[in-house]
């Protein structure tokens, strides 16, 4: 299996969004991280599992908050680009992949 990493800004997003909703519940948070990994590690078992985008991306959504975890399967990794919540503008991440 490929390994993976996140660009610092998807990072960020990761970040970000469970503080977001661990302000709203305790462990929502921890909840929230916990169904992006589910949802990376559907793409480290199977690369073509998501849905095909801009600048050969794939993208999948996680199945509990709409989010869309945007990624590029590279030779060495799988590369989070963005972990995009459904409410913004798409592909505003565009720019971190060319």
């Amino acid at each position: 299996m490929k390994r993976v990493a996140y660009h610092r800004l998807a990072a960020k997003e990761l970040v970000k969004s469970a503080l977001f909703y661990d302000s709203r519940r305790a462990g929502l948070g921890d909840e929230f991280v916990s169904e992006v990994d589910v949802a990376v590690a559907g793409v480290r078992a199977n690369t073509d599992l998501g849905r095909r985008g801009v600048h050969g991306t794939q993208s999948c959504r996680t199945k509990r908050f709409p989010f869309r975890v945007v990624y590029l399967v590279q030779p060495d990794r799988i590369w989070i680009v963005a972990v995009a919540h459904l409410s913004r503008r798409p592909g505003y991440w565009a720019g971190r992949v060319k």
